[in-house]
């Protein structure tokens, strides 16, 4: 992570601001609007669990937003896991619904530690519930960052063609 600076990670909160929070390039600006329009209210009403990396001035340096999720099998046949049959239509997951860093702090650790509180908070829902993976829409700028990260995409022709293909990682190979 960036060294010079030291961020607290913590839930979002009613009195949180976000000015100074620059995505750069329009196609993030989803992000952004997001943050400041409906992530306070989706954690209140439980849709979705937003955490925050904030500096010293407590401004917000990037997030991460979480909900459950899923993966469609791409067949009706059961498949084994471990040498479990699982025979349903979807695998329980974790997704990562969004992920932004603001620009001036890309490239320094920020978004590895934001996918790693991730990866842990998943391997912590699935000592109490079924989930097996951790899933995120990756847009196009973002694969190679998440193929870093162990991310996997999901091997369908359909799901190479989206703007945004589904990547997954195997809470097993954690």
């Amino acid at each position: 992570m960036a060294d010079d600076v030291n961020f607290e990670l913590r839930e979002i909160q009613p009195g949180d601001k976000f000015a100074g929070f620059s995505m750069g390039d329009a196609q993030f600006q989803p992000l952004k609007t997001f943050l400041t329009r409906d992530a306070k209210e989706f954690n209140r009403q439980r849709l979705a669990r937003t955490y925050v990396f904030v500096d010293a001035d407590d401004k917000i340096a990037a997030y991460i937003s979480l909900v459950c999720g899923e993966i469609a099998a791409a067949q009706d046949n059961a498949v084994e896991l471990d040498g479990a049959q699982y025979r349903y239509d979807h695998y329980p997951a974790v997704k990562i619904a969004r992920l932004a860093v603001r620009t001036n702090l890309r490239g320094g650790g920020v978004g590895v530690e934001l996918v790693n509180f991730g990866f842990g908070l998943a391997l912590d829902v699935s000592n109490s519930v079924g989930c097996r993976f951790v899933v995120v829409d990756a847009k196009q700028p973002s694969i190679d960052f998440y193929t870093k990260r162990g991310f996997r995409m999901l091997d369908t022709e359909e799901n190479k063609a989206r703007d945004e293909p589904i990547m997954f990682v195997d809470l097993h190979t954690l």
